[in-house]
């Protein structure tokens, strides 16, 4: 019985986000989401409920009052800090933005479980592309709750032992991952825009600096801080992911080829936001658990 509530509570936070999308697209004076976006959207609710089939066994997925508070909280403060931000545009072949406020989604995930890192991010990439008067971009709003649905996924194993050895694991791959983003931009330094002509700019320092600091950070806080030390792990995982899934998403949304997908659009997403990944979701965890300490909650 407690395994169909759950099911209940993650299709209801699917259901309730896909609500908020399809009148977002209705309402809209933007961009309108195309027939290829919407597909590839369900294809990733999919994925989402594939992964909660995979921990459906572990004990993260309930969905209390608290919850539901925090998801609401954290869909307005994503929403309201990225559109604050989305002026400040990257060098890339669509809207990407710096958006510091991508530790809001991976930080709710982290604290309160997959479900409310995933609403907060899905809807609130939704309500900040609306108030910066994009439009609407399946995908995109996908990927984002994927990026707070994946750090929450650290919570499925509550022994303290047992979370630094699946997070050493996690970071070696995703340390492999990012070292072949560095040979991929080294093999397509620039890309062309597919309808403007314009070029991607060069990735691989950038790339080099993240792939450093994140092994420094992570290996040396193993030690010292190893919840910390998950999270900024857990919230890389997150991002590549999230990022990942938009941006593969595009070659047939969008018609891109792998390259300009990749270069174009992963890289600039996905190294602005683990650099907030390294620097911002470590003093938000560290400050929420210091509050949790104090209050012994």
């Amino acid at each position: 019985m407690a395994g169909r509530s759950m099911l209940k509570q993650v299709l209801g936070a699917v259901v309730a986000a896909t609500i908020v999308l399809w009148l977002a697209n209705l309402l809209t004076q933007g961009d309108k989401a195309t027939g290829a976006g919407w597909v590839l959207y369900f294809v990733g609710a999919v994925l989402v409920m594939a992964i909660y089939l995979f921990f459906a066994a572990r004990p993260i997925w309930q969905v209390n009052t608290r919850e539901v508070v925090m998801m609401a909280i954290g869909a307005v403060l994503y929403g309201v800090f990225s559109w604050a931000t989305n002026v400040f545009q990257l060098p890339s072949v669509s809207f990407v933005s710096l958006r510091p406020a991508v530790a809001i989604p991976i930080f709710m995930g982290l604290a309160f479980g997959p479900v409310v890192g995933f609403f907060s991010g899905l809807v609130g990439n939704i309500l900040g592309d609306a108030l910066t008067g994009w439009g609407v971009y399946p995908v995109w709003d996908l990927g984002n709750g994927l990026m707070g649905l994946i750090p929450g996924l650290l919570h499925a194993w509550p022994n303290a032992d047992e979370r630094v050895r699946v997070t050493k694991k996690v970071l070696l791959w995703v340390s492999g991952l990012m070292v072949l983003f560095v040979v991929l931009t080294v093999l397509f330094p620039q890309v062309e825009h597919p309808w403007a002509g314009t070029t991607a700019g060069q990735w691989t320092p950038v790339l080099l600096i993240l792939l450093v600091a994140i092994l420094l950070v992570a290996w040396w806080a193993l030690r010292a801080q190893p919840d910390v030390a998950a999270a900024v792990v857990w919230g890389a995982l997150g991002v590549i992911v999230g990022m990942g899934f938009a941006s593969i998403a595009d070659i047939w949304v969008n018609g891109y080829s792998v390259a300009t997908a990749i270069i174009g659009e992963f890289l600039p997403a996905a190294g602005t936001n683990l650099v907030f990944d390294i620097v911002l979701v470590p003093i938000l965890y560290a400050a929420y658990q210091n509050a949790r300490q104090r209050t012994g909650r």
